[in-house]
């Protein structure tokens, strides 16, 4: 299946990406690598210097082999006198910042207006010594109807042949995690020669940009963290856990809501219907008129979760839901594209090397995983992909973070935690866990659906003022915020 092109607003949503940067370029020991071409769209466009950075595959090996970090600087349209850079980190992990209708997209972003932007790839991702990506053998096993032991065996192979693939170009998965890409990061200051630096982390970008908080406290001037993702929990049964709490308030909202309560009365007992009649009859759906997808029982709860990250998963859901009931409906289509072209956006080899690495707990034996599941009644199946990506990815490389450090240090940057209330995978318990370790913390829970998102223009407005002056009291009038 060919990579295809994401439109702003969905790369947005994948990663809630977006950086950009220029400054005074300082000689350090990081070198310009210069055997590594930019792309036409980002040497042509005036707005941008870019180029890339070289750094230690490994940063406790510094002479051992190396790879290159691209990055691009985007200058402020009207530069304000003390307002220091914004720096982005994209989710994922995996997701691409260097997208050009995402940079087109940014160059009229309010954040542009008065400081500059800086965007790089993050290592093993898009145009920074990129892995083999494994994203779309992916998407083929969960079209196909497979159950979950059949899942698991083609998922073991493909992964299998990715590491083979590694090997063959000297590809070390286990250094391709958070703590190497913060001391990327690192080096990337130092080469820019900003004072300091505003981080902006989306989604996964929130534990990289914690830990780069963490090692240069000195250089970052303040902090914003959209949809927390922690250091620590595991991979497969948080999302277990996040899945279960999204998709209960989303019940508790419809049957609290007149609308949604008149239309589906019914709706947390036709869930379950609904999973029990995809796994005795599978619905076979064809996506774009030309890739077939067989929805089973684990694809629909991969399906419904995948669909939560949308704003609209409160009106949404409950059609989606009646759809795997009624055989038909437009919402598959919307859901299955929205995967496909998220899949497009993502370098799924990167996620598994991170998440591998800090977030797979190897005392999760089958048996475990397979009693864990009795905790979550609303999961009454495998989750499609995790489950089978989860098992098979304990061999995928044999870096592991011990359990003792998976943990965020205590920090007193100030810092602006964004979470949505429905959030399908970095619930407001999200929030309030990085906050502990946040002195200067402010937490907002937004009365939203999906990962990220909201009132977008009011979000911006609030950002932009958090990073002009951290200390002062914001003014967050214009959010819808949860009152707990």
């Amino acid at each position: 299946m060919p990579t295809i092109k994401m439109i702003p607003m969905y790369r947005f949503l994948l990663a809630l990406v977006f950086l950009s940067f220029l400054g005074t370029t300082q000689t350090t020991h990081a070198q310009i690598v210069k055997d590594n071409t930019l792309p036409d769209w980002m040497t042509q466009n005036k707005a941008l210097t870019a180029g890339f950075l070289q750094v230690p595959e490994n940063h406790d090996q510094p002479d051992g082999r190396q790879i290159h970090i691209a990055y691009a600087v985007m200058k402020a349209k009207e530069p304000v006198e003390g307002a220091f850079p914004m720096i982005f980190f994209s989710g994922g992990p995996g997701g691409e910042t260097l997208d050009e209708g995402l940079v087109e997209y940014l160059g009229e972003h309010p954040f542009r207006q008065g400081r500059d932007v800086i965007l790089f790839d993050q290592r093993g991702i898009g145009l920074s010594s990129a892995l083999p990506d494994m994203s779309f053998d992916s998407f083929e096993i969960l079209a196909l109807d497979a159950d979950s032991e059949k899942e698991l065996v083609l998922t073991r192979k493909m992964i299998s042949d990715y590491k083979l693939k590694c090997a063959e170009r000297q590809v070390e998965p286990a250094y391709y995690n958070t703590q190497q890409s913060a001391r990327d990061v690192g080096m990337l200051f130092k080469h820019l020669g900003y004072t300091k630096y505003n981080l902006f982390g989306g989604s996964y970008g929130t534990r990289l940009a914690r830990v780069v908080q963490d090692l240069f406290p000195e250089r970052i001037h303040a902090s914003v963290l959209d949809s927390p993702a922690p250091l620590s929990g595991d991979f497969l049964l948080n999302r277990l856990d996040s899945y279960s709490l999204s998709l209960s308030r989303i019940f508790d909202y419809c049957a609290n809501t007149p609308g949604c309560n008149a239309e589906y009365p019914e709706l947390k007992a036709d869930y379950f219907k609904a999973i029990d009649h995809l796994e005795k009859a599978p619905l076979k759906v064809t996506l774009r008129d030309s890739i077939p997808f067989v929805i089973n029982a684990q694809d629909g709860v991969y399906l419904i979760r995948r669909l939560l990250y949308q704003a609209n998963s409160r009106e949404k859901a409950p059609e989606l839901i009646h759809a795997y009931l009624n055989g038909s409906g437009e919402v598959l289509q919307e859901v299955l594209d929205f995967e496909y072209r998220l899949t497009g956006g993502l370098n799924l080899t990167m996620l598994l090397s991170v998440e591998k690495y800090e977030n797979f707990n190897p005392a999760n034996t089958p048996k475990k995983i397979r009693e864990a599941y009795r905790q979550y009644p609303l999961v009454p199946v495998e989750l499609g992909f995790f489950d089978a990506f989860y098992q098979a990815g304990m061999d995928w490389h044999s870096g592991h973070m011990a359990m003792e450090e998976r943990h965020f240090e205590d920090s007193d940057v100030p810092s602006l935690i964004f979470v949505n209330r429905y959030d399908p995978v970095t619930p407001p318990e999200n929030g309030r866990l990085f906050k502990e370790n946040l002195s200067q913390g402010t937490l907002l829970i937004l009365d939203e659906g999906g990962h990220g998102g909201g009132n977008q223009d009011c979000k911006d407005q609030v950002i932009v003022s958090f990073m002009d002056h951290p200390q002062q009291p914001l003014d967050v009038s214009c959010l819808n915020l949860y009152k707990e």
